[in-house]
């Protein structure tokens, strides 16, 4: 199978030859290398997923848009090795998830999403039997094992919830406006090109949501389908355009 191309390697290809005889020019943007190995990281941990208008995507980003979040955060000031290392260290639950997949709704906004989580605290005692049952079933799901003996489900899906809102109160701080607003601006503009890429082959993604899933509160359902991320490997990550 031929290798997927990448329209950043174009991009610095061009750039390379149009500048090669000026050696000592400053506006490059940033190294290649550096591009590179932050679209890797991204790839590995980041999902183009954004629950707010219900896209999701179950397979790995390409490698094209993975170094095009690296670009626009760098541009827009954020120090990405930061982000990134925080990314990487982001484990909801202390000794039992090794990795986990970020939704991209969650870097765009934040904020929002701790907000989300607080509120479905709150409101845990008040779901009814049939949606805690639910919530219960796709947790031991996504963890692959039921909770040990004695232990409060719910109890740990707040523990779960408290670390990733410190996570997300982190993550908001580390992006600042900028990189908050150069992201969802580059988003929305690869959003309808995937949507519009979708309708005009007449498919739909489909989802991870059951029949039933209405009333899961989205920050339940964001924070646990994150966990589906530990098969991910580091092949495709030549990744063509969507």
């Amino acid at each position: 199978m031929t290798k997927a191309r990448n329209g950043w390697d174009a991009w610095y290809s061009q750039w390379d030859e149009k500048y090669v005889d000026e050696p000592g020019d400053e506006s490059h943007p940033i190294p290649y290398e550096h591009l590179a190995f932050w679209g890797e990281r991204f790839r590995q941990v980041v999902m183009l997923n954004d629950h707010w208008i219900g896209y999701l995507q179950s397979e790995p980003m390409n490698m094209e848009d993975a170094m095009s979040i690296a670009f626009v955060l760098y541009d827009a000031g954020v120090d990405v090795d930061d982000l990134i290392l925080l990314l990487d260290e982001f484990e909801p639950l202390e000794g039992g998830i090794a990795r986990v997949g970020v939704p991209l709704c969650w870097l765009t906004d934040p904020m929002d999403h701790v907000q989300d989580l607080l509120s479905t605290l709150d409101e845990l005692p008040q779901l009814d039997r049939d949606t805690q049952q639910q919530m219960q079933q796709t947790l031991e799901e996504m963890l692959g094992e039921p909770p040990e003996p004695g232990e409060d489900w719910l109890a740990l899906f707040q523990a779960m919830s408290l670390s990733t809102a410190q996570f997300l109160m982190e993550l908001t701080r580390l992006l600042g406006d900028n990189g908050r607003i150069a992201l969802r601006a580059w988003w929305q503009g690869r959003l309808i090109t995937l949507l519009r890429e979708e309708t005009s082959a007449r498919k739909r993604k489909r989802t991870t949501r059951r029949k039933k899933s209405a009333d899961v509160p989205s920050a339940f359902r964001d924070l646990i389908s994150g966990l589906d991320m530990g098969g991910l490997g580091t092949e495709d990550e030549g990744g063509d355009s969507v």
